[in-house]
């Protein structure tokens, strides 16, 4: 059977300013726009992992006739991704997110899209079901479905859910969400200890059940990936840092595509970090995206290797 991965996402178009300093309450800065690029965390992993040559789809609902979401769209397909499932509508509020840049740090404020609940037909729980991986934020399932059971029995046929597990956890909810539905957990080291606190016990505790892998995250300090039978630590790349913004969703797709063509969780952490450090060298999103000639010659310039 023909597997595709499947990311449902919450898409919106990143806009980034330059400003003269970082305001406190009441007070006034200049903002200088930069550039508007597609953004929106499950959309930056699908254009690495469409980049590296996996077969990606794209779920989403969109703004019929609008002139953002044209433009979005056809930015999704130059990626290469396949958007025949996207579905639109004339009262659904596009998800935007405005990048506030102040020399070399950034404020991020997140407008979240405003959407109904995706209908489960035949044809959706289909597109469900042929999944290899399914892919999404926590936040983001609960905007798309009423119900979960679609996902569970998606699973039974042998999809994997896995999420970008970034949060407060002030709901109770997303914790809860990861021990029902997720087969594998991305997120930075904050969220990592957000989530033990929230659970009351520690968040590897996660892999005695049914979860089979958590990576963490942790900027220049390198990243972790823990299994059900082992731990694997990997360096960060030295890299001058121009735009760390997706650095971990760049990490996340790479990790994704070869863990879907059969390499071992070592190999896919070393590639996820090589491409991770390689996105901080470009500015945007999803700019770092590399194919997988590109991304095995950057890890061999680094004395990188890795089994195939």
């Amino acid at each position: 059977m023909n597997k595709h991965m499947l990311m449902i996402a919450g898409s919106d178009i990143d806009s980034f300013y330059q400003v003269e300093a970082f305001p406190g309450a009441g007070d006034v800065t200049m903002a200088k726009p930069l550039g508007d690029k597609v953004g929106g965390c499950v959309l930056n992993v699908a254009a690495i992992s469409a980049a590296l040559g996996s077969r990606v789809k794209v779920l989403d609902y969109l703004k019929k006739d609008d002139e953002k979401t044209l433009w979005l769209v056809d930015e999704l397909k130059k990626k290469q991704i396949d958007v025949s499932n996207l579905q639109y509508d004339n009262d659904v509020i596009n998800g935007s997110c405005l990048i506030m840049q102040h020399e070399d740090e950034k404020c991020i404020f997140v407008i979240e899209p405003v959407r109904p609940f995706f209908k489960v037909d035949e044809k959706m729980q289909d597109l469900l079901d042929n999944s290899s991986y399914i892919y999404s934020l926590m936040h983001t399932l609960r905007l798309s479905f009423e119900q979960f059971d679609c996902l569970l029995k998606a699973k039974n046929k042998g999809a994997k859910v896995v999420f970008d597990g970034a949060s407060q956890y002030t709901d109770a909810k997303e914790a809860q969400m990861i021990i029902d539905l997720a087969d594998g957990l991305f997120l930075n080291k904050q969220s990592f200890q957000r989530l033990t606190n929230s659970l009351g016990y520690d968040g590897k505790e996660l892999l005695k059940n049914k979860m089979e892998f958590i990576c963490v995250t942790d900027g220049a300090n390198g990243a972790i990936c823990y299994t059900k039978d082992d731990e694997y630590y990997f360096e960060a790349l030295d890299v001058e840092v121009v735009d760390s913004t997706g650095a971990g969703d760049a990490f996340a797709g790479c990790f994704l595509h070869f863990l879907s063509k059969g390499y071992d969780y070592e190999s896919c952490l070393k590639l996820a970090t090589v491409n991770g450090g390689y996105a901080c060298t470009v500015i945007g999103g999803n700019s770092g995206t590399l194919t997988e000639v590109e991304l095995f010659e950057l890890a061999k310039k680094n004395n990188i290797e890795v089994k195939r």
